[in-house]
């Protein structure tokens, strides 16, 4: 790519010493060697640096603005002044500085070789400025948009990963106080009765169940109650919570505790008696 690019700077600068090679003929001779000899030595700079990019790098930057000014002095002819808009559109998209500093040579030899009617000149060499620096604009914008786009992905990634950890958070709090519910609970009955206080449930009953009566969690809106399976060391056991609103089954956060709440039971009991008046234990 930077081959490619020192090629386009070494043809349009081979063009421009033939374009004041063309002026300087017909001249007189003193006139001529004038115009000729600068030319050559910035052909042979340009050539120079292309066969050796990394040398003359004062030449590379400035050598334009120092030779193609002079050159059109020097030649005394208006026609010369064009010589300045190939560097001006190949450097603004490089280098607006340097575009921009070609700009102002171009509006100051058009006062100098026309007078006010230089004016004219302005807009041209004003829109190949902006011409030339439009590419530079596209990028720019393709950048700001794509950099826009990297944020807003970026953020909704980290929120996505906040709400995940703030879910997260909730959890392990609830979980932390089950547990210390469970640590300062010494019988069934006094986990029952914490559990009722933290939920603020009206009751907590569990029962004897059969094989295969309950498979999952039932939410029954009409009793206002959640009623949960859980299975114990000698048989199964139906958990029901009763709440205050049947709003409240709406509420997963909540149904998603109780049912954490329900499966530590089975930490205190084992399983029923097979007596027909131990059926239920309820708070």
């Amino acid at each position: 790519m930077f081959r490619d690019v020192s090629l386009i700077f070494l043809g349009y600068r081979v063009l421009t010493f033939a374009f004041f090679l063309a002026l300087s003929l017909g001249k007189p001779i003193t006139e001529q060697a004038l115009l000729v000899v600068p030319s050559v030595l910035y052909l042979l700079l340009s050539i120079y640096l292309f066969l050796y990019p990394g040398r003359l790098r004062l030449f590379k930057n400035y050598g334009d603005l120092l030779f193609i000014p002079a050159l059109v002095l020097l030649s005394g002819q208006k026609e010369a002044i064009f010589s300045l808009m190939a560097p001006m559109a190949l450097y603004t998209s490089r280098r607006v500085f340097n575009g921009m500093l070609f700009l102002w040579l171009s509006v100051g030899f058009g006062f100098y070789y026309y007078g006010k009617i230089g004016l004219v000149l302005l807009p041209l060499f004003t829109a190949i400025f902006l011409a030339s620096l439009h590419p530079d604009l596209v990028e720019a914008l393709r950048k700001e948009r794509f950099y826009v786009r990297s944020l807003r992905k970026s953020y909704s990634k980290l929120a996505s990963e906040y709400a995940r950890l703030e879910k997260e958070m909730e959890n392990l709090k609830t979980v932390s106080a089950l547990l210390s519910i469970l640590h300062q609970s010494q019988t069934l009955e006094d986990y029952l009765r914490a559990l009722k206080e933290e939920f603020n449930l009206k009751s907590i009953s569990i029962t004897p169940l059969t094989e295969g009566s309950y498979e999952k969690v039932v939410l029954d809106r009409t009793n206002c109650t959640l009623q949960m399976p859980i299975k114990l060391e000698r048989g199964n056991a139906l958990i029901t919570f009763y709440l205050n609103n049947p709003l409240e089954l709406y509420d997963e956060k909540l149904t998603k505790n109780l049912e954490r709440a329900g499966k530590l039971i089975n930490l205190y009991l084992e399983g029923f008696e097979v007596k027909a008046q131990v059926k239920t234990i309820a708070v």
